[in-house]
């Protein structure tokens, strides 16, 4: 069975016509994007989490492409990945971008195309954080041309390689461009995974915060309260405070009154505070992105308080 974006809405959302895929925790100040490789880690991280995919790490690595015949040495993926992670939970984030150039570069150098790849989905991801338009679109662009060529078109990897360049896309002001290749990833996704799977709740949180920036708050929701089911299915209680967080933030830039914003952020909360809640190093992280929404909307000590136990994580690593 697969599954379509229009699936989730009564009436159906106003998507184009269905586009074949060619080339595998959000908007400008919102805590939605995540950073994702492409296995299991999501991780905004995600591997094929990878998506720290954002694990739904917050970050998906694109490592599973299948090797190209030409290419005679590879970088060696695994280990690049793990030192990614390494910087990132170290909030190092200069070194982290450091790490990634060189070896891009000798990716290149070798001809090892599925490992230039990889990297650019990686750098899409970090250029996005750091608010680099100008090297992030160039990762996205040159990305885009190599899925094309390395035989993965429509794959799962494909599908975050995609979701990688569409929220750098995002992030930089094209919001109808990474709107077209959510839906391109959200086909790749539905051909292979289940419904439920996690890396399908990090896509419909990116859709979602895409549609809220269009101020189109009938479809965001939608989509933040699908991402929702997915993540409570996987018990994925991080990514799930980041999108209490996503409605908070939506509801309150329509309504600062509107009840469901002391509500949706005191679910949030309810997961930092929940005993399965391992304070890892991704706790840490989401801790971190999710403070600064809590002050202005009227939680300062609780923003306090996720800032603290993000400082406790990383003083002891």
């Amino acid at each position: 069975m697969t599954i379509d974006p229009e699936d989730y809405l009564e009436p159906r959302c106003p998507l184009e016509e269905p586009c074949g895929c060619r080339h595998e925790h959000a908007p400008g100040s919102g805590p939605g994007a995540e950073y994702t490789h492409g296995n299991g880690c999501e991780c905004e991280h995600d591997d094929d989490c990878g998506e720290h995919d954002d694990c739904c790490c917050d970050h998906d690595h694109a490592h599973g492409a299948t090797p190209h015949r030409n290419a005679k040495r590879r970088i060696p993926m695994r280990e690049v990945i793990e030192e990614c992670d390494r910087l990132f939970n170290a909030e190092n984030m200069a070194g982290l971008g450091d790490h990634l150039r060189k070896w891009l570069e000798e990716a290149r150098s070798i001809g090892d195309r599925e490992g230039e790849l990889g990297i650019l989905s990686e750098l899409m991801g970090h250029y996005r954080m750091v608010g680099d338009r100008e090297r992030g679109l160039m990762a996205v662009r040159d990305g885009f041309a190599l899925l094309g060529q390395v035989g993965i078109a429509g794959s799962v990897t494909a599908g975050t390689i995609l979701i990688n360049g569409a929220t750098a896309l995002q992030a930089f002001g094209d919001i109808d461009g990474a709107l077209n290749y959510y839906k391109e990833a959200f086909r790749c996704y539905g051909a292979h995974l289940d419904p439920n799977d996690w890396r399908f709740a990090g896509l419909l949180n990116n859709m979602a915060a895409a549609y809220a920036a269009k101020h189109d708050v009938k479809y965001a929701e939608a989509y933040y309260r699908k991402a929702l089911d997915v993540l409570k299915a996987c018990g994925n209680l991080m990514d799930a405070a980041v999108t209490h967080v996503n409605l908070a933030q939506m509801y309150a830039a329509e309504d600062r009154s509107d009840p469901r914003v002391a509500s949706e952020l005191e679910l949030a909360v309810s997961c930092f505070d929940d005993p399965a809640a391992v304070r890892d190093g991704y706790y840490a992280h989401t801790c971190r992105k999710c403070a600064p929404a809590f002050g202005p909307l009227g939680f300062p000590e609780v923003e306090e308080e996720l800032n603290w136990r993000a400082d406790e994580y990383y003083v002891g690593h």
